[in-house]
Order: C-alpha cells, then structure tokens, then sequence
C-alpha cells in the first residue's frame, strides 16, 4: 500500500522533554489505516526542506481520526517541524511501511531512545496483559516514555545508563533472565542498531521469535530513491527499508 496522502490539522503540538516534541494531527485515512511499526512522511512547511521526513507513529485515535508523533530535533528538518503551531496545516503520506504482528499471547517490546514510539503504539493496541514492555535511556529524564504507556500493560521495565531510575544498565541486560523464566512468544525491537543487534541474538538463543524496526534516512518513503536500502542476511541482494520494512524478521536482515 502506498499510503494516502492528506492534509492536516495539528491539533496538539507540545515539547515534553528536552528536544522531545508529541504532535496530535487529523489524518481521518491514515489513523483509521494505521498499524504498530508504520510511519508517515511528513513534507515540513519551509521551502528550504523539499524532502520529506520519516516519522514512527506512536498512537491513533480513529473515532477522532487523529495520528500522533514523537520526534526528536535531530537536524534542521526537524528543528523546522518544532516552529509549527496548533492549528496549521501539515501535508503527511501514510500509513507507510510494515507493521509489528501482534497476534502472539507474550510479546515483548524492547525500546530504545525515540525508537520507543512504535513500542508504545503497540502497547496502546494489545490485548491487556498482552505486553510486557522494556524501555531504556542514559537518564531518568530520557525515559520520560515510561508515563505514556497503558495500564494494561503486563509489565513495565525502566532501565537507565546511570541508575537515575529504574534499574541500572542497558534495557538489554534484562532479556536472558526473562527469556529463561517466562514464556516469550514474540520479542519486538526498535532503538539503537547495536541494541537491536543484542536484542535479537538473545532472542535467537532463547528460541524467541524477534522482529526488528531499521532506521534508515529515506528520501522517497515509497522504494524508488534507494536511499534507504539494508542487507539481506542471505547475502542475496538488499531490502528497501521504507517499503519492504522497516519492520522485519531478525532473521532475514543484517543490523
């Protein structure tokens, strides 16, 4: 599917952390459309930025038909985004990409940094009891995400670099104990490369089935610039990222 491409209001735009934005917009298709792991392509409102830009989202409201993001500013594409205000008009093309299945009793959601987001769309779709979320940041003031998740929630684990909060450690150091005591169904990870990485090879040792979400920059979001191609782990060609992911099974793709 190639998405649709809509216009739409912003009806919530607000930052909740340092160079953390949430931004609420009405995209009626892509809300009604959308599945954990997708992403939309958001054109930014400044002529100086003609590419679009990759955005996970973290949540819809269908019966509102309202699509939520969490950004981070990382360059002066994004910087832009952060300057619009509630009530202007943003031109997005979504749902976009593959999605995390969801159809297994045990998932869980292991998530780093602003990869979190697709995490916590899954969260706010499982079942409850569904879901045991993993979620990890250098400080307490990273894992700010840890209060936009569900109740429903089977289990919330916080880690941070320093020990500020939660447990000391990477959300990683975690994985083995859990794998071995508890029935795991399904691990779903989205963060840094060398944490998906990790992730997956414990997943593997466990006999745990993984899924992975790949960054990439992508110009087009739709398969035809390459930009944002990744290795089959075959060694038999590459994977368009935007368009045969960015959601994959561990076991098919080089991290």
């Amino acid at each position: 599917m190639a998405g649709y491409l809509e216009k739409g209001i912003i009806w919530l735009h607000k930052k909740i952390a340092k160079d953390i934005w949430q931004m609420q917009i009405e995209l009626p298709l892509t809300a009604r459309e959308a599945k954990p792991g997708q992403f939309i392509h958001m054109k930014v409102n400044d002529p100086r930025y003609l590419l679009r830009r990759p955005i996970s989202i973290a949540g819809t409201d269908p019966e509102k038909g309202l699509v939520e993001i969490i950004y981070r500013i990382v360059g002066k594409g994004t910087e832009a985004m952060s300057h619009l205000k509630e009530g202007d008009v943003v031109d997005s093309l979504g749902p976009l990409g593959t999605s995390f299945s969801m159809d297994k009793d045990h998932i869980v959601g292991i998530g780093g940094g602003i990869g979190i987001a697709p995490i916590l769309f899954m969260a706010r779709q499982a079942r409850p009891g569904q879901m045991t979320v993993v979620i990890g940041g250098r400080n307490k003031e990273e894992v700010f995400w840890k209060d936009l998740f569900p109740d429903t929630v089977r289990k919330m684990i916080v880690t941070t670099d320093d020990g500020s909060y939660g447990i000391k450690g990477f959300s990683v150091s975690v994985l083995p104990q859990m794998f071995a005591e508890e029935k795991v169904d399904e691990a779903c990870v989205c963060g840094p490369a060398i944490m998906m990485k990790t992730a997956a090879e414990m997943a593997k040792t466990a006999g745990v089935y993984c899924e992975v979400s790949v960054e990439r920059r992508m110009g087009c979001g739709i398969g035809t610039c390459l930009g944002c191609v990744c290795d089959k782990k075959s060694g038999e060609g590459h994977y368009k990222v935007c368009t045969d992911g960015p959601v994959f099974n561990a076991e098919e793709v080089v991290l």
